[in-house]
This record gives structure tokens, sequence and C-alpha cells, in this order.
């Protein structure tokens, strides 16, 4: 055997290698989010942003990402959609795992788009869910409660269509208007502190028109791939470099009066970008 052969042999086992390990690797990310109206008592509770699970377990009954999550002791936990893939039937460990995040804080639950290929195993869901106490927001609004102080928070649930064309393909997709987030959500308040939970971060221009002060949004995987100095490669409706793939990012319109906070999620392949846990510290901004 030539040694170009053998060096080739080696370097194919050690990117498999790496391949495998880097899509078992999970990171916890910390961010200060700041919102101008944010209530005094919120200034330095932590949200616990989790999405996009698929198929992933971590460990037997998820203990390894929940060893992780203990750590963080939140106060609220997000979880933003895709907790499972569109083939998967067995819904009871998915919704034993939210019931152990529950256990941590009050957890919050929205659906992603591949809930929505499976309907009867998305209601039976949701409906098991509610019966751990977890909070389902399907176009629905909640309260986050600290003290005396109170947020308001929605939940943004999208038909298949915005996602993906009847025909399987991404060309051409609508966009929510802000008559239609009106349509299904209800007006915002101007004077309170809103947070909105919507699965896909592409219309965030969309969410902050419609009066969002923070979004909370996964979806994009952080970009499948990550390549340095320029983030994430592709978005599931393959578009190249998509807008918003990970991190905090401030409206164009509205400037850090809106702000999108984006996670690279849990699930799928991967390469350059870890599965993450995102853990947001809030804090009072100045007006």
């Amino acid at each position: 055997m030539s040694l170009k052969t053998v060096t080739g042999l080696l370097l194919t086992f050690v990117g498999a290698g790496y391949f495998l390990i880097a899509n078992r690797e999970v990171t916890v990310t910390n961010k200060s989010l700041e919102c101008a109206k944010l209530p005094d008592s919120f200034d330095g509770k932590k949200i616990l942003v989790l999405s996009d699970l698929h198929k992933k377990r971590y460990g037997d009954n998820f203990n390894n990402i929940m060893g992780y999550c203990e750590c963080v002791k939140p106060d609220f936990i997000f979880f933003l959609g895709d907790l499972y893939s569109r083939d998967e039937t067995d819904m009871r460990p998915k919704a034993a795992f939210l019931a152990r995040l529950r256990e941590l804080a009050p957890t919050y639950y929205i659906v992603g788009n591949h809930e929505l290929y499976q309907p009867e195993c998305l209601e039976a869901l949701c409906a098991r869910l509610k019966g751990l106490g977890v909070t389902v927001l399907r176009n629905a609004k909640a309260t986050l409660s600290s003290g005396a102080d109170s947020i308001d928070l929605y939940g943004l649930q999208l038909p298949l269509h915005y996602y993906v064309n009847s025909d399987w393909s991404y060309r051409n997709l609508p966009e929510p208007s802000v008559d239609y987030l009106n349509k299904k959500l209800g007006k915002p308040s101007a004077e309170r502190c809103t947070f909105l939970l919507a699965h896909k971060p592409a219309f965030f221009e969309q969410y902050a028109r419609w009066g969002a002060d923070v979004t909370f949004a996964g979806h994009n995987h952080g970009g499948i791939v990550r390549l340095p100095l320029i983030g994430g490669l592709l978005s599931p409706e393959r578009r190249f470099f998509p807008k918003y793939s990970k991190g905090i990012y401030n409206s164009k319109i509205f400037g850090t009066d809106r702000k999108l906070v984006v996670t690279a999620g849990l699930g799928k392949f991967r390469f350059n970008n870890p599965s993450e846990i995102l853990v947001c510290t809030l804090k009072k901004g100045s007006k």
C-alpha cells in the first residue's frame, strides 16, 4: 500500500471521527439580553432557550442534556419548535423531556414546521404537554411574572406554506404581514414589554413591526455549517448565508429597540457548529 493511499485512509478516518464527535458536541452559550422596556424585577432573570431537537437523544431519557440545563438554573424555559422530526410518531419521550424541563422552571413550547406534518401526533402531544404543566402557545398569549411585574409572551404558529411549497420547493415563499400577525396573535400593547416566540427567524422585521420587543427563534440550525469570519452557510430553505443564523440581532428599522435572538438548536447534522443550549440573562437597557 502506497504512502499516498495510507495518508488518504488516515485523513478519511480522522475526518469521519471528527464528524461523529462534532455532531455530539454541546455548548452552553451565555448572552446578555438588553431590553429598554424590561420591568425592573426581571433584571438578571435567566431564560433557557432550546430548539430543534429533532431525533437527537443525548443519553438515556435525555440525561446528558438535562445535566446542562440543571446547571443553568433558569427562571424560564422557551422551547422554540421542531421538538421532533416529521417522520417520528412516538411522542412519549419528547413529552417526558419537556416535563423534566418543567420541573426546573416554567416552560413554554411553540410549534415548528416539522410538527405540522403529523397533525394527529401534534394534537396528542400538545394535550399531553398541557397535562404535564407545560404552556403550549399556538397563536396564543401568556404572561411571564416576577413579583408584581409581568411581560406579555406570545407564541406564533405559522402554517406549513410559510416553510415549503406544496411541490416541496422553496421559491417565493410568503411573508406574514403585520395584519396577519394581528389577526393571529392580537395587537400587542405599546406600553408593555412584549416577547414573541416564533420558530422561523427570517421574518424578524415583520415581527418587529408587529410590536415584539424581543423575538426568540430557531429553525436555521446555526446555518448547518459555520464558516470562520462568515457564519452560517445554509438555511433549511436551501438559501446560502441566511441573514439570521445564530446570535442576537438588532432591527434595521427600530435599531436596538427591537431584538431577535436565534439559537443554533440541538439536532440535525452540523459542522463547526455545536449543538447549542442558549442562556439569555435579561438586562434593563436604556431608553
